[in-house]
């Protein structure tokens, strides 16, 4: 899952689009360890506890246990998806003044794996590939399952439906979105969905929660998925009325490298029509194996 360098022990200099990320306190002390360095070299804020400062970003670890953390990591990963200009470099926040363990801080970063721009100590990785290991298949499935499934992720694991209520219609002004890069490929498609389930997903996808990653909506023409954190569109399926039905007969995927990793067209198909057919209620399962797989 992790396929990218560690941050280094000692880091004394940084490069231009490096980020120097530490723990602090609420009240942006930066007395001691990481914090004092990045006080003293990279344009910390005596006084500002959160949040990026120079070329530095401060993720607040002295004001209670691990949950409280949390909010301000999950943050922090939101921010770097939204900066894929930047490398972060994610020092042991918490492990030193704080008193927290490696086994403790962790997994907080596990979302941080996939964001390719964020560098984590090999202490952390290391902690995380043991926890994976010691999943069982369902348990791997659950967590690319919070990455890549629509709606509300902790729904989903208390086998609730993650998919927020379809209250208002979606368009191009509810979320900040880009553009399709013109690093794309189209796939042919001739798939057919019912009148009904259409008018279902005409309504669009609007995120309720954090932990829902994807938002979509529909033009005359098309159905686009962005994922929610950064707006990068990752699918334009092209649609056309069909009788009593409707045909989608092209899916236009994002294939530059710094927004999707992805290369396979098969994956692809099966992660957009997963994420359709979800939209409407159907049964995703028979996509979800090919995705997860």
């Amino acid at each position: 899952m992790y396929n990218r360098e560690f941050t280094p022990d000692r880091i004394s200099e940084l490069k231009e689009n490096e980020i120097f990320v530490f723990g602090s306190n609420l009240a942006g002390y930066h007395g001691g360890g990481a914090a004092r360095i990045a006080c003293q070299r990279f344009g910390a804020i005596w006084g500002q506890g959160v949040g990026l400062q120079g070329q530095s970003y401060a993720i607040p670890t002295m004001q209670g246990g691990v949950e409280t953390i949390k909010p301000y990591v999950d943050e922090f990963i939101c921010f770097a998806e939204q900066h894929p200009e930047y490398k972060f470099l994610v020092t042991r926040i918490g492990c030193g003044i704080a008193g927290f363990r490696d086994e403790e801080i962790a997994p907080l970063f596990t979302q941080a794996l996939t964001v390719e721009n964020i560098i984590l100590p090999k202490e952390f990785v290391d902690e995380l590939d043991e926890k994976d290991a010691a999943l069982s298949g369902d348990g791997i499935k659950a967590l690319k399952m919070w990455t890549m499934g629509a709606g509300n992720s902790a729904l989903r694991f208390n086998g609730e439906n993650p998919i927020p209520a379809k209250t208002n219609v979606a368009t191009e002004d509810s979320w900040k979105t880009q553009p399709m890069p013109e690093c794309n490929i189209t796939i042919p498609m001739d798939v057919t969905i019912s009148r009904e389930a259409m008018a279902v997903v005409k309504m669009g996808h609007i995120p309720s929660a954090m932990e829902d990653h994807w938002f979509m909506y529909c033009d005359e023409s098309s159905i686009r998925y962005y994922r929610s954190w950064t707006g990068i569109c990752i699918f334009v399926a092209k649609y056309e009325e069909c009788g009593e039905q409707y045909k989608i007969t092209e899916l236009t995927v994002n294939r530059e490298q710094g927004q999707y990793q992805s290369s396979d067209n098969e994956h692809d198909v099966a992660l957009f029509l997963a994420l359709l057919t979800e939209e409407f209620g159907g049964d995703a399962s028979e996509f979800w194996k090919i995705v997860l797989k």
